[in-house]
């Protein structure tokens, strides 16, 4: 067992990482020698150390990416960029540094989390104890602290939020000692989460000024709250991280999907046109009896358009007993279109062309349209 501690705040950005970095510094933990300084958005500070941020903006640029892209990067990847063995050996002198002097380190930066792959193989190369601290917030309270900072609409910031999730469950080893702090419970009980910190990291803490302050309590949204967001496959994620699986291969099948929404976002002039192409697209079929497969986010977009030409909206996770309630539409089980009178199935969903192929032409010998070759 080393005598340096680690601590790796790990959590969505506007989850309520800053507050927790915040109590683990005030157990002894240092946050880095060049801390962030408060800003509007976080004027209490963020407990970040911008050597370790500006290491991950870095890396995510040689790769082509920003902090909000929608990416998934295994360690292979990683590995593209040309920068990746100078900024690994940066971080790891940085840390050792760190560590030395201190003995008792805390990192937080969200970006950490679709970087971990990075982060775990330059933790490999330190003399430390790891233990990790996870922070989760309601999906909806996230969203909306993005929408009013950032301008990201619900099923973006749903897509953002499950690759961050996703990333900590699918790459932190199980074998990291790890703690799960809910935003609301800080809220609720502090002392009681305080105390629970202090037993998970076995350290005492002196300070006991109260950090959470009513400014900080940005969007507090209940677990009741809203509409469901995302895929239906992403639900359980969404809802129950850290405890959910996580299927790559669903995930890499919206490498398209996620590019346009990457160009989107990343220049906004080019999301309405992204939009306006769609409604193109819904124009060519207003007159034509159509199904729609796929309760995808694409989906909500063209039930605007396409409204009263909808006949039926199926999807294949939708069954017999169970319908899929999604953007004021109910989806049903696939083998619906052999009873529904059609002139053309509208595909809403991105990748995984040959399955679905396959899969309606069980039910329907019409034309298949498939939005995402319409667009890309």
């Amino acid at each position: 067992m080393s005598e340096n501690q680690l601590v790796v705040v790990l959590g969505m950005h506007r989850s309520g990482t800053s507050l927790v970095a915040s109590l683990v510094e005030a157990m002894g933990f240092s946050c880095g020698e060049h801390p962030m300084r408060p800003s509007k958005d976080n004027p209490n500070g963020y407990w970040e150390d911008e050597l370790i941020v500006d290491i991950n903006e870095k890396l995510l640029h040689s790769l082509g990416y920003q902090w909000c892209s929608l990416v998934w990067l295994n360690l292979a990847d990683l590995r593209q960029s040309k920068l990746y063995e100078a900024l690994r050996q940066k971080a790891v002198n940085y840390l050792q540094k760190l560590l030395a002097k201190n003995k008792k380190v805390s990192l937080k930066d969200p970006r950490m989390c679709i970087l971990l792959p990075f982060w775990l193989d330059v933790f490999k190369e330190l003399d430390t104890d790891i233990k990790v601290v996870l922070v989760k917030r309601h999906v909806h309270a996230i969203a909306n602290s993005l929408l009013t900072r950032d301008q990201f609409d619900n099923e973006y910031a749903s897509q953002l939020i499950y690759l961050h999730w996703a990333a900590i469950v699918r790459f932190l080893p199980k074998s990291y000692s790890r703690i799960l702090i809910n935003y609301e419970e800080v809220r609720r009980d502090e002392i009681g989460i305080r105390k629970s910190l202090m037993t998970f990291l076995d350290v005492e803490s002196s300070v006991p000024s109260n950090l959470f302050e009513e400014k900080l309590e940005h969007h507090a949204t209940s677990s009741s709250e809203a509409s469901a967001s995302g895929f239906t496959w992403q639900q359980e994620m969404l809802m129950g991280f850290p405890n959910a699986n996580v299927d790559e291969d669903r995930i890499k099948s919206l490498a398209t999907f996620y590019y346009a929404l990457n160009a989107a976002y990343g220049r906004r002039n080019h999301r309405q046109h992204v939009i306006n192409e769609i409604k193109n697209f819904a124009d060519n079929y207003k007159t034509k009896k159509v199904i729609l497969y796929g309760a995808s986010e694409f989906a909500s977009i063209l039930i605007g358009q396409l409204s009263d030409a909808i006949v039926l909206s199926v999807d294949y996770a939708a069954s017999e007993d169970h319908r899929i309630a999604r953007f004021g539409k109910h989806f049903y089980a696939p083998h619906l279109i052999k009873e529904t009178e059609h002139d053309v199935i509208v595909v809403a969903v991105t990748g995984r062309k040959n399955e679905i192929i396959k899969i309606l032409r069980a039910y329907s010998c019409k034309v298949l349209v498939f939005l995402e070759e319409y667009l890309f």
